[in-house]
């Protein structure tokens, strides 16, 4: 593979950024400094009754989300900037790999992004007394200790988290808790967000499709023959495999990224009345 990536940047091209993409990476930077509050945060927290350091933990979560989604942006322009650049055909292979390289290294950012966001949402919510129920659905033993390294301390973003974090708003009352969670529920069901993460589990714990033509199939190459009732297989000079597209693989990525953008933008604008429902007015809200 050194022989073939020699680098990962294509040169000093760059991307220009556009309002999109400002906009982007204003997410992540408002995510980012919300970890710079923590000290101030501790005080109503403790002063509220909650446990010593668990706003730290808590806005460090933050924080964590928004470097995670910066990185993801990066390295998504990064694949971007290989997808559109123009080769011969001897550095097709390294374009192919590289940029497919950057595009799910953008994903794997992507996916941590919004699980170190769930657990953020999940402890706003588990702040009020109404969502005790959570501790049974979650195998939590109340509030979450701060910087539990644990498992079940430290949650997953899918279906079913968000599912119970939905329930437990629900039996507060409240809706601005509701409507805290109410986009990781649309990001989970996201069609965009879906495919990022299958992509991510295929190179993840799965068969990862090469990158290169001419390589192993990502399928068996055996084949039922019901004329002699026996398996087959075709042998020929050339592979037929054929790879990802770097296009496809990039798009898919962009798509995912901007779904996550989309909850993570809103989730912070909700973030200040959602703690004053439960009970620890951090910051103003209009």
């Amino acid at each position: 593979m050194a022989a073939v990536v020699s680098s990962l940047s294509p040169g000093d091209t760059g991307k220009p950024f556009t309002a999109v993409s400002r906009a982007s990476a204003m997410v992540s930077h408002d995510w980012q400094m919300l970890g710079a509050q923590y000290e101030w945060a501790e005080i109503h927290g403790v002063t509220r009754g909650l446990p010593h350091g668990y706003f730290a933990d808590l806005l460090g979560r933050a924080a964590a989300a928004g470097e995670q989604l910066g990185l993801a942006f990066a390295a998504l322009r990064d694949g971007e900037v290989w997808r559109d650049a123009r080769v011969d055909d001897a550095s097709e292979s390294r374009r192919s790999m590289a940029g497919r390289a950057m595009a799910e290294a953008s994903g794997l950012w992507a996916v941590s992004a919004g699980h170190a966001a769930v657990n953020v949402v999940a402890r706003v919510v588990r702040i009020h007394s109404g969502a005790a129920g959570l501790d049974k659905k979650l195998r939590w033993t109340g509030l979450p200790v701060p910087f539990d390294a644990g498992r079940t301390a430290n949650l997953s973003l899918n279906v079913e988290t968000v599912k119970h974090l939905k329930q437990a708003a629900l039996r507060t009352g409240e809706s601005a808790l509701v409507d805290l969670v109410v986009p990781l529920e649309g990001l989970t069901s996201n069609s965009a967000w879906t495919a990022l993460l299958a992509r991510r589990d295929a190179g993840y714990h799965r068969l990862r499709p090469q990158s290169v033509q001419g390589g192993v199939p990502s399928a068996n190459p055996w084949a039922a023959d019901q004329t002699v009732g026996a398996l087959t297989l075709s042998a020929s000079t050339f592979s037929t495999y054929l790879p990802p597209l770097l296009e496809d693989v990039v798009d898919e990525t962009a798509a995912g990224f901007e779904a996550l953008v989309s909850a993570m933008r809103i989730i912070l604008e909700r973030l200040p009345e959602a703690l004053r429902a439960a009970g620890v007015p951090i910051w103003r809200t209009p």
